[in-house]
């Protein structure tokens, strides 16, 4: 009875039976490869290569293991150590594959063979740790670039409303304060000075909005035709060098004609 339920735990689901002996193999190949693992991770000052290969040729002679190199073994027991861990491991695994390949120390064929397996799978998952390293590297550099342009969108929008509140804030208070300054000071000033302000002021209100507007546009990236403020700045200056022309000739008849029609001159 105990026999029948032995065999039922120990049947798979292709009605084969486990070997207890194919069981055991597998487990002294286990600690086996571990061994030779932890051998090749001691310091590299201590470490003795012959004792590796001496480990090696037990193993290889003994009849209690598996027929293929438990390569899983080597490659977790490499993904589980440190960066420096795994230096002292290359370091030890290429003492030992030097040794092994000197005639002089009289290592044997399937000796030679095994180290230089472990030695290349050793390097096998090296280039994966890179390569998932570099991946993992290159995915949050992915994922840094992706949120600066989204907080930079955002920043963009941000300025673009500050932007354009303050220019219409800028074009409303400008216009009142300046139309409630000339108002103010019409009557004590020359129109020639007057005149001159008003031109300045113009100018300088024309264009201080021009790039504040021409600013929105450009951190958004985008190619509006705004009014040509070029020609407004020429009118402007032309104005103000035919003021400037008139004051100094001290044209009072220009003046007086001018002040003809201004609705606060005539009485």
């Amino acid at each position: 009875m105990a026999d029948a339920n032995l065999d039922v735990l120990l049947r798979t689901t292709d009605n084969t039976i486990i070997s207890l002996e194919q069981s055991k193999k597998f487990t002294y190949t286990k600690r086996k490869i571990n061994s030779i693992c932890k051998a090749l991770s001691l310091k590299t000052q201590n470490y003795e290569p012959q004792k590796t290969v001496e480990n090696i040729e037990s193993y290889i002679s003994s009849s209690n293991k598996l027929d293929r190199i438990l390569y899983s073994e080597i490659s977790n027991y490499v993904y589980s150590l440190e960066m420096s861990e795994r230096g002292i491991f290359a370091t030890n695994l290429e003492k030992l594959l030097l040794y092994s390949l000197d005639d002089k120390n009289d290592v044997n064929d399937d000796c030679k063979k095994m180290i230089v397996k472990i030695y290349d799978h050793f390097q096998l998952a090296l280039h994966q740790i890179e390569n998932v390293n570099n991946i993992f590297a290159n995915s949050i550099e992915e994922a840094k670039e992706n949120l600066q342009k989204q907080i930079k969108g955002v920043e963009k929008e941000y300025i673009s409303i500050l932007g354009i509140f303050a220019a219409i804030v800028l074009a409303f208070v400008g216009g009142i304060t300046f139309s409630t300054s000339v108002l103010q000071n019409i009557s004590v000033v020359s129109v020639f000075r007057l005149l001159l302000v008003v031109d300045f002021l113009a100018f300088v209100l024309i264009n201080v909005i021009y790039i504040l507007v021409k600013f929105i546009f450009t951190i958004n990236e985008k190619d509006a035709k705004l009014f040509n403020i070029k020609a407004l700045n020429i009118a402007c200056l032309a104005i103000a060098i035919i003021i400037v022309i008139s004051w100094t000739l001290n044209a009072n008849q220009i003046r007086d004609f001018i002040s003809q029609f201004l609705p606060w001159s005539k009485s």
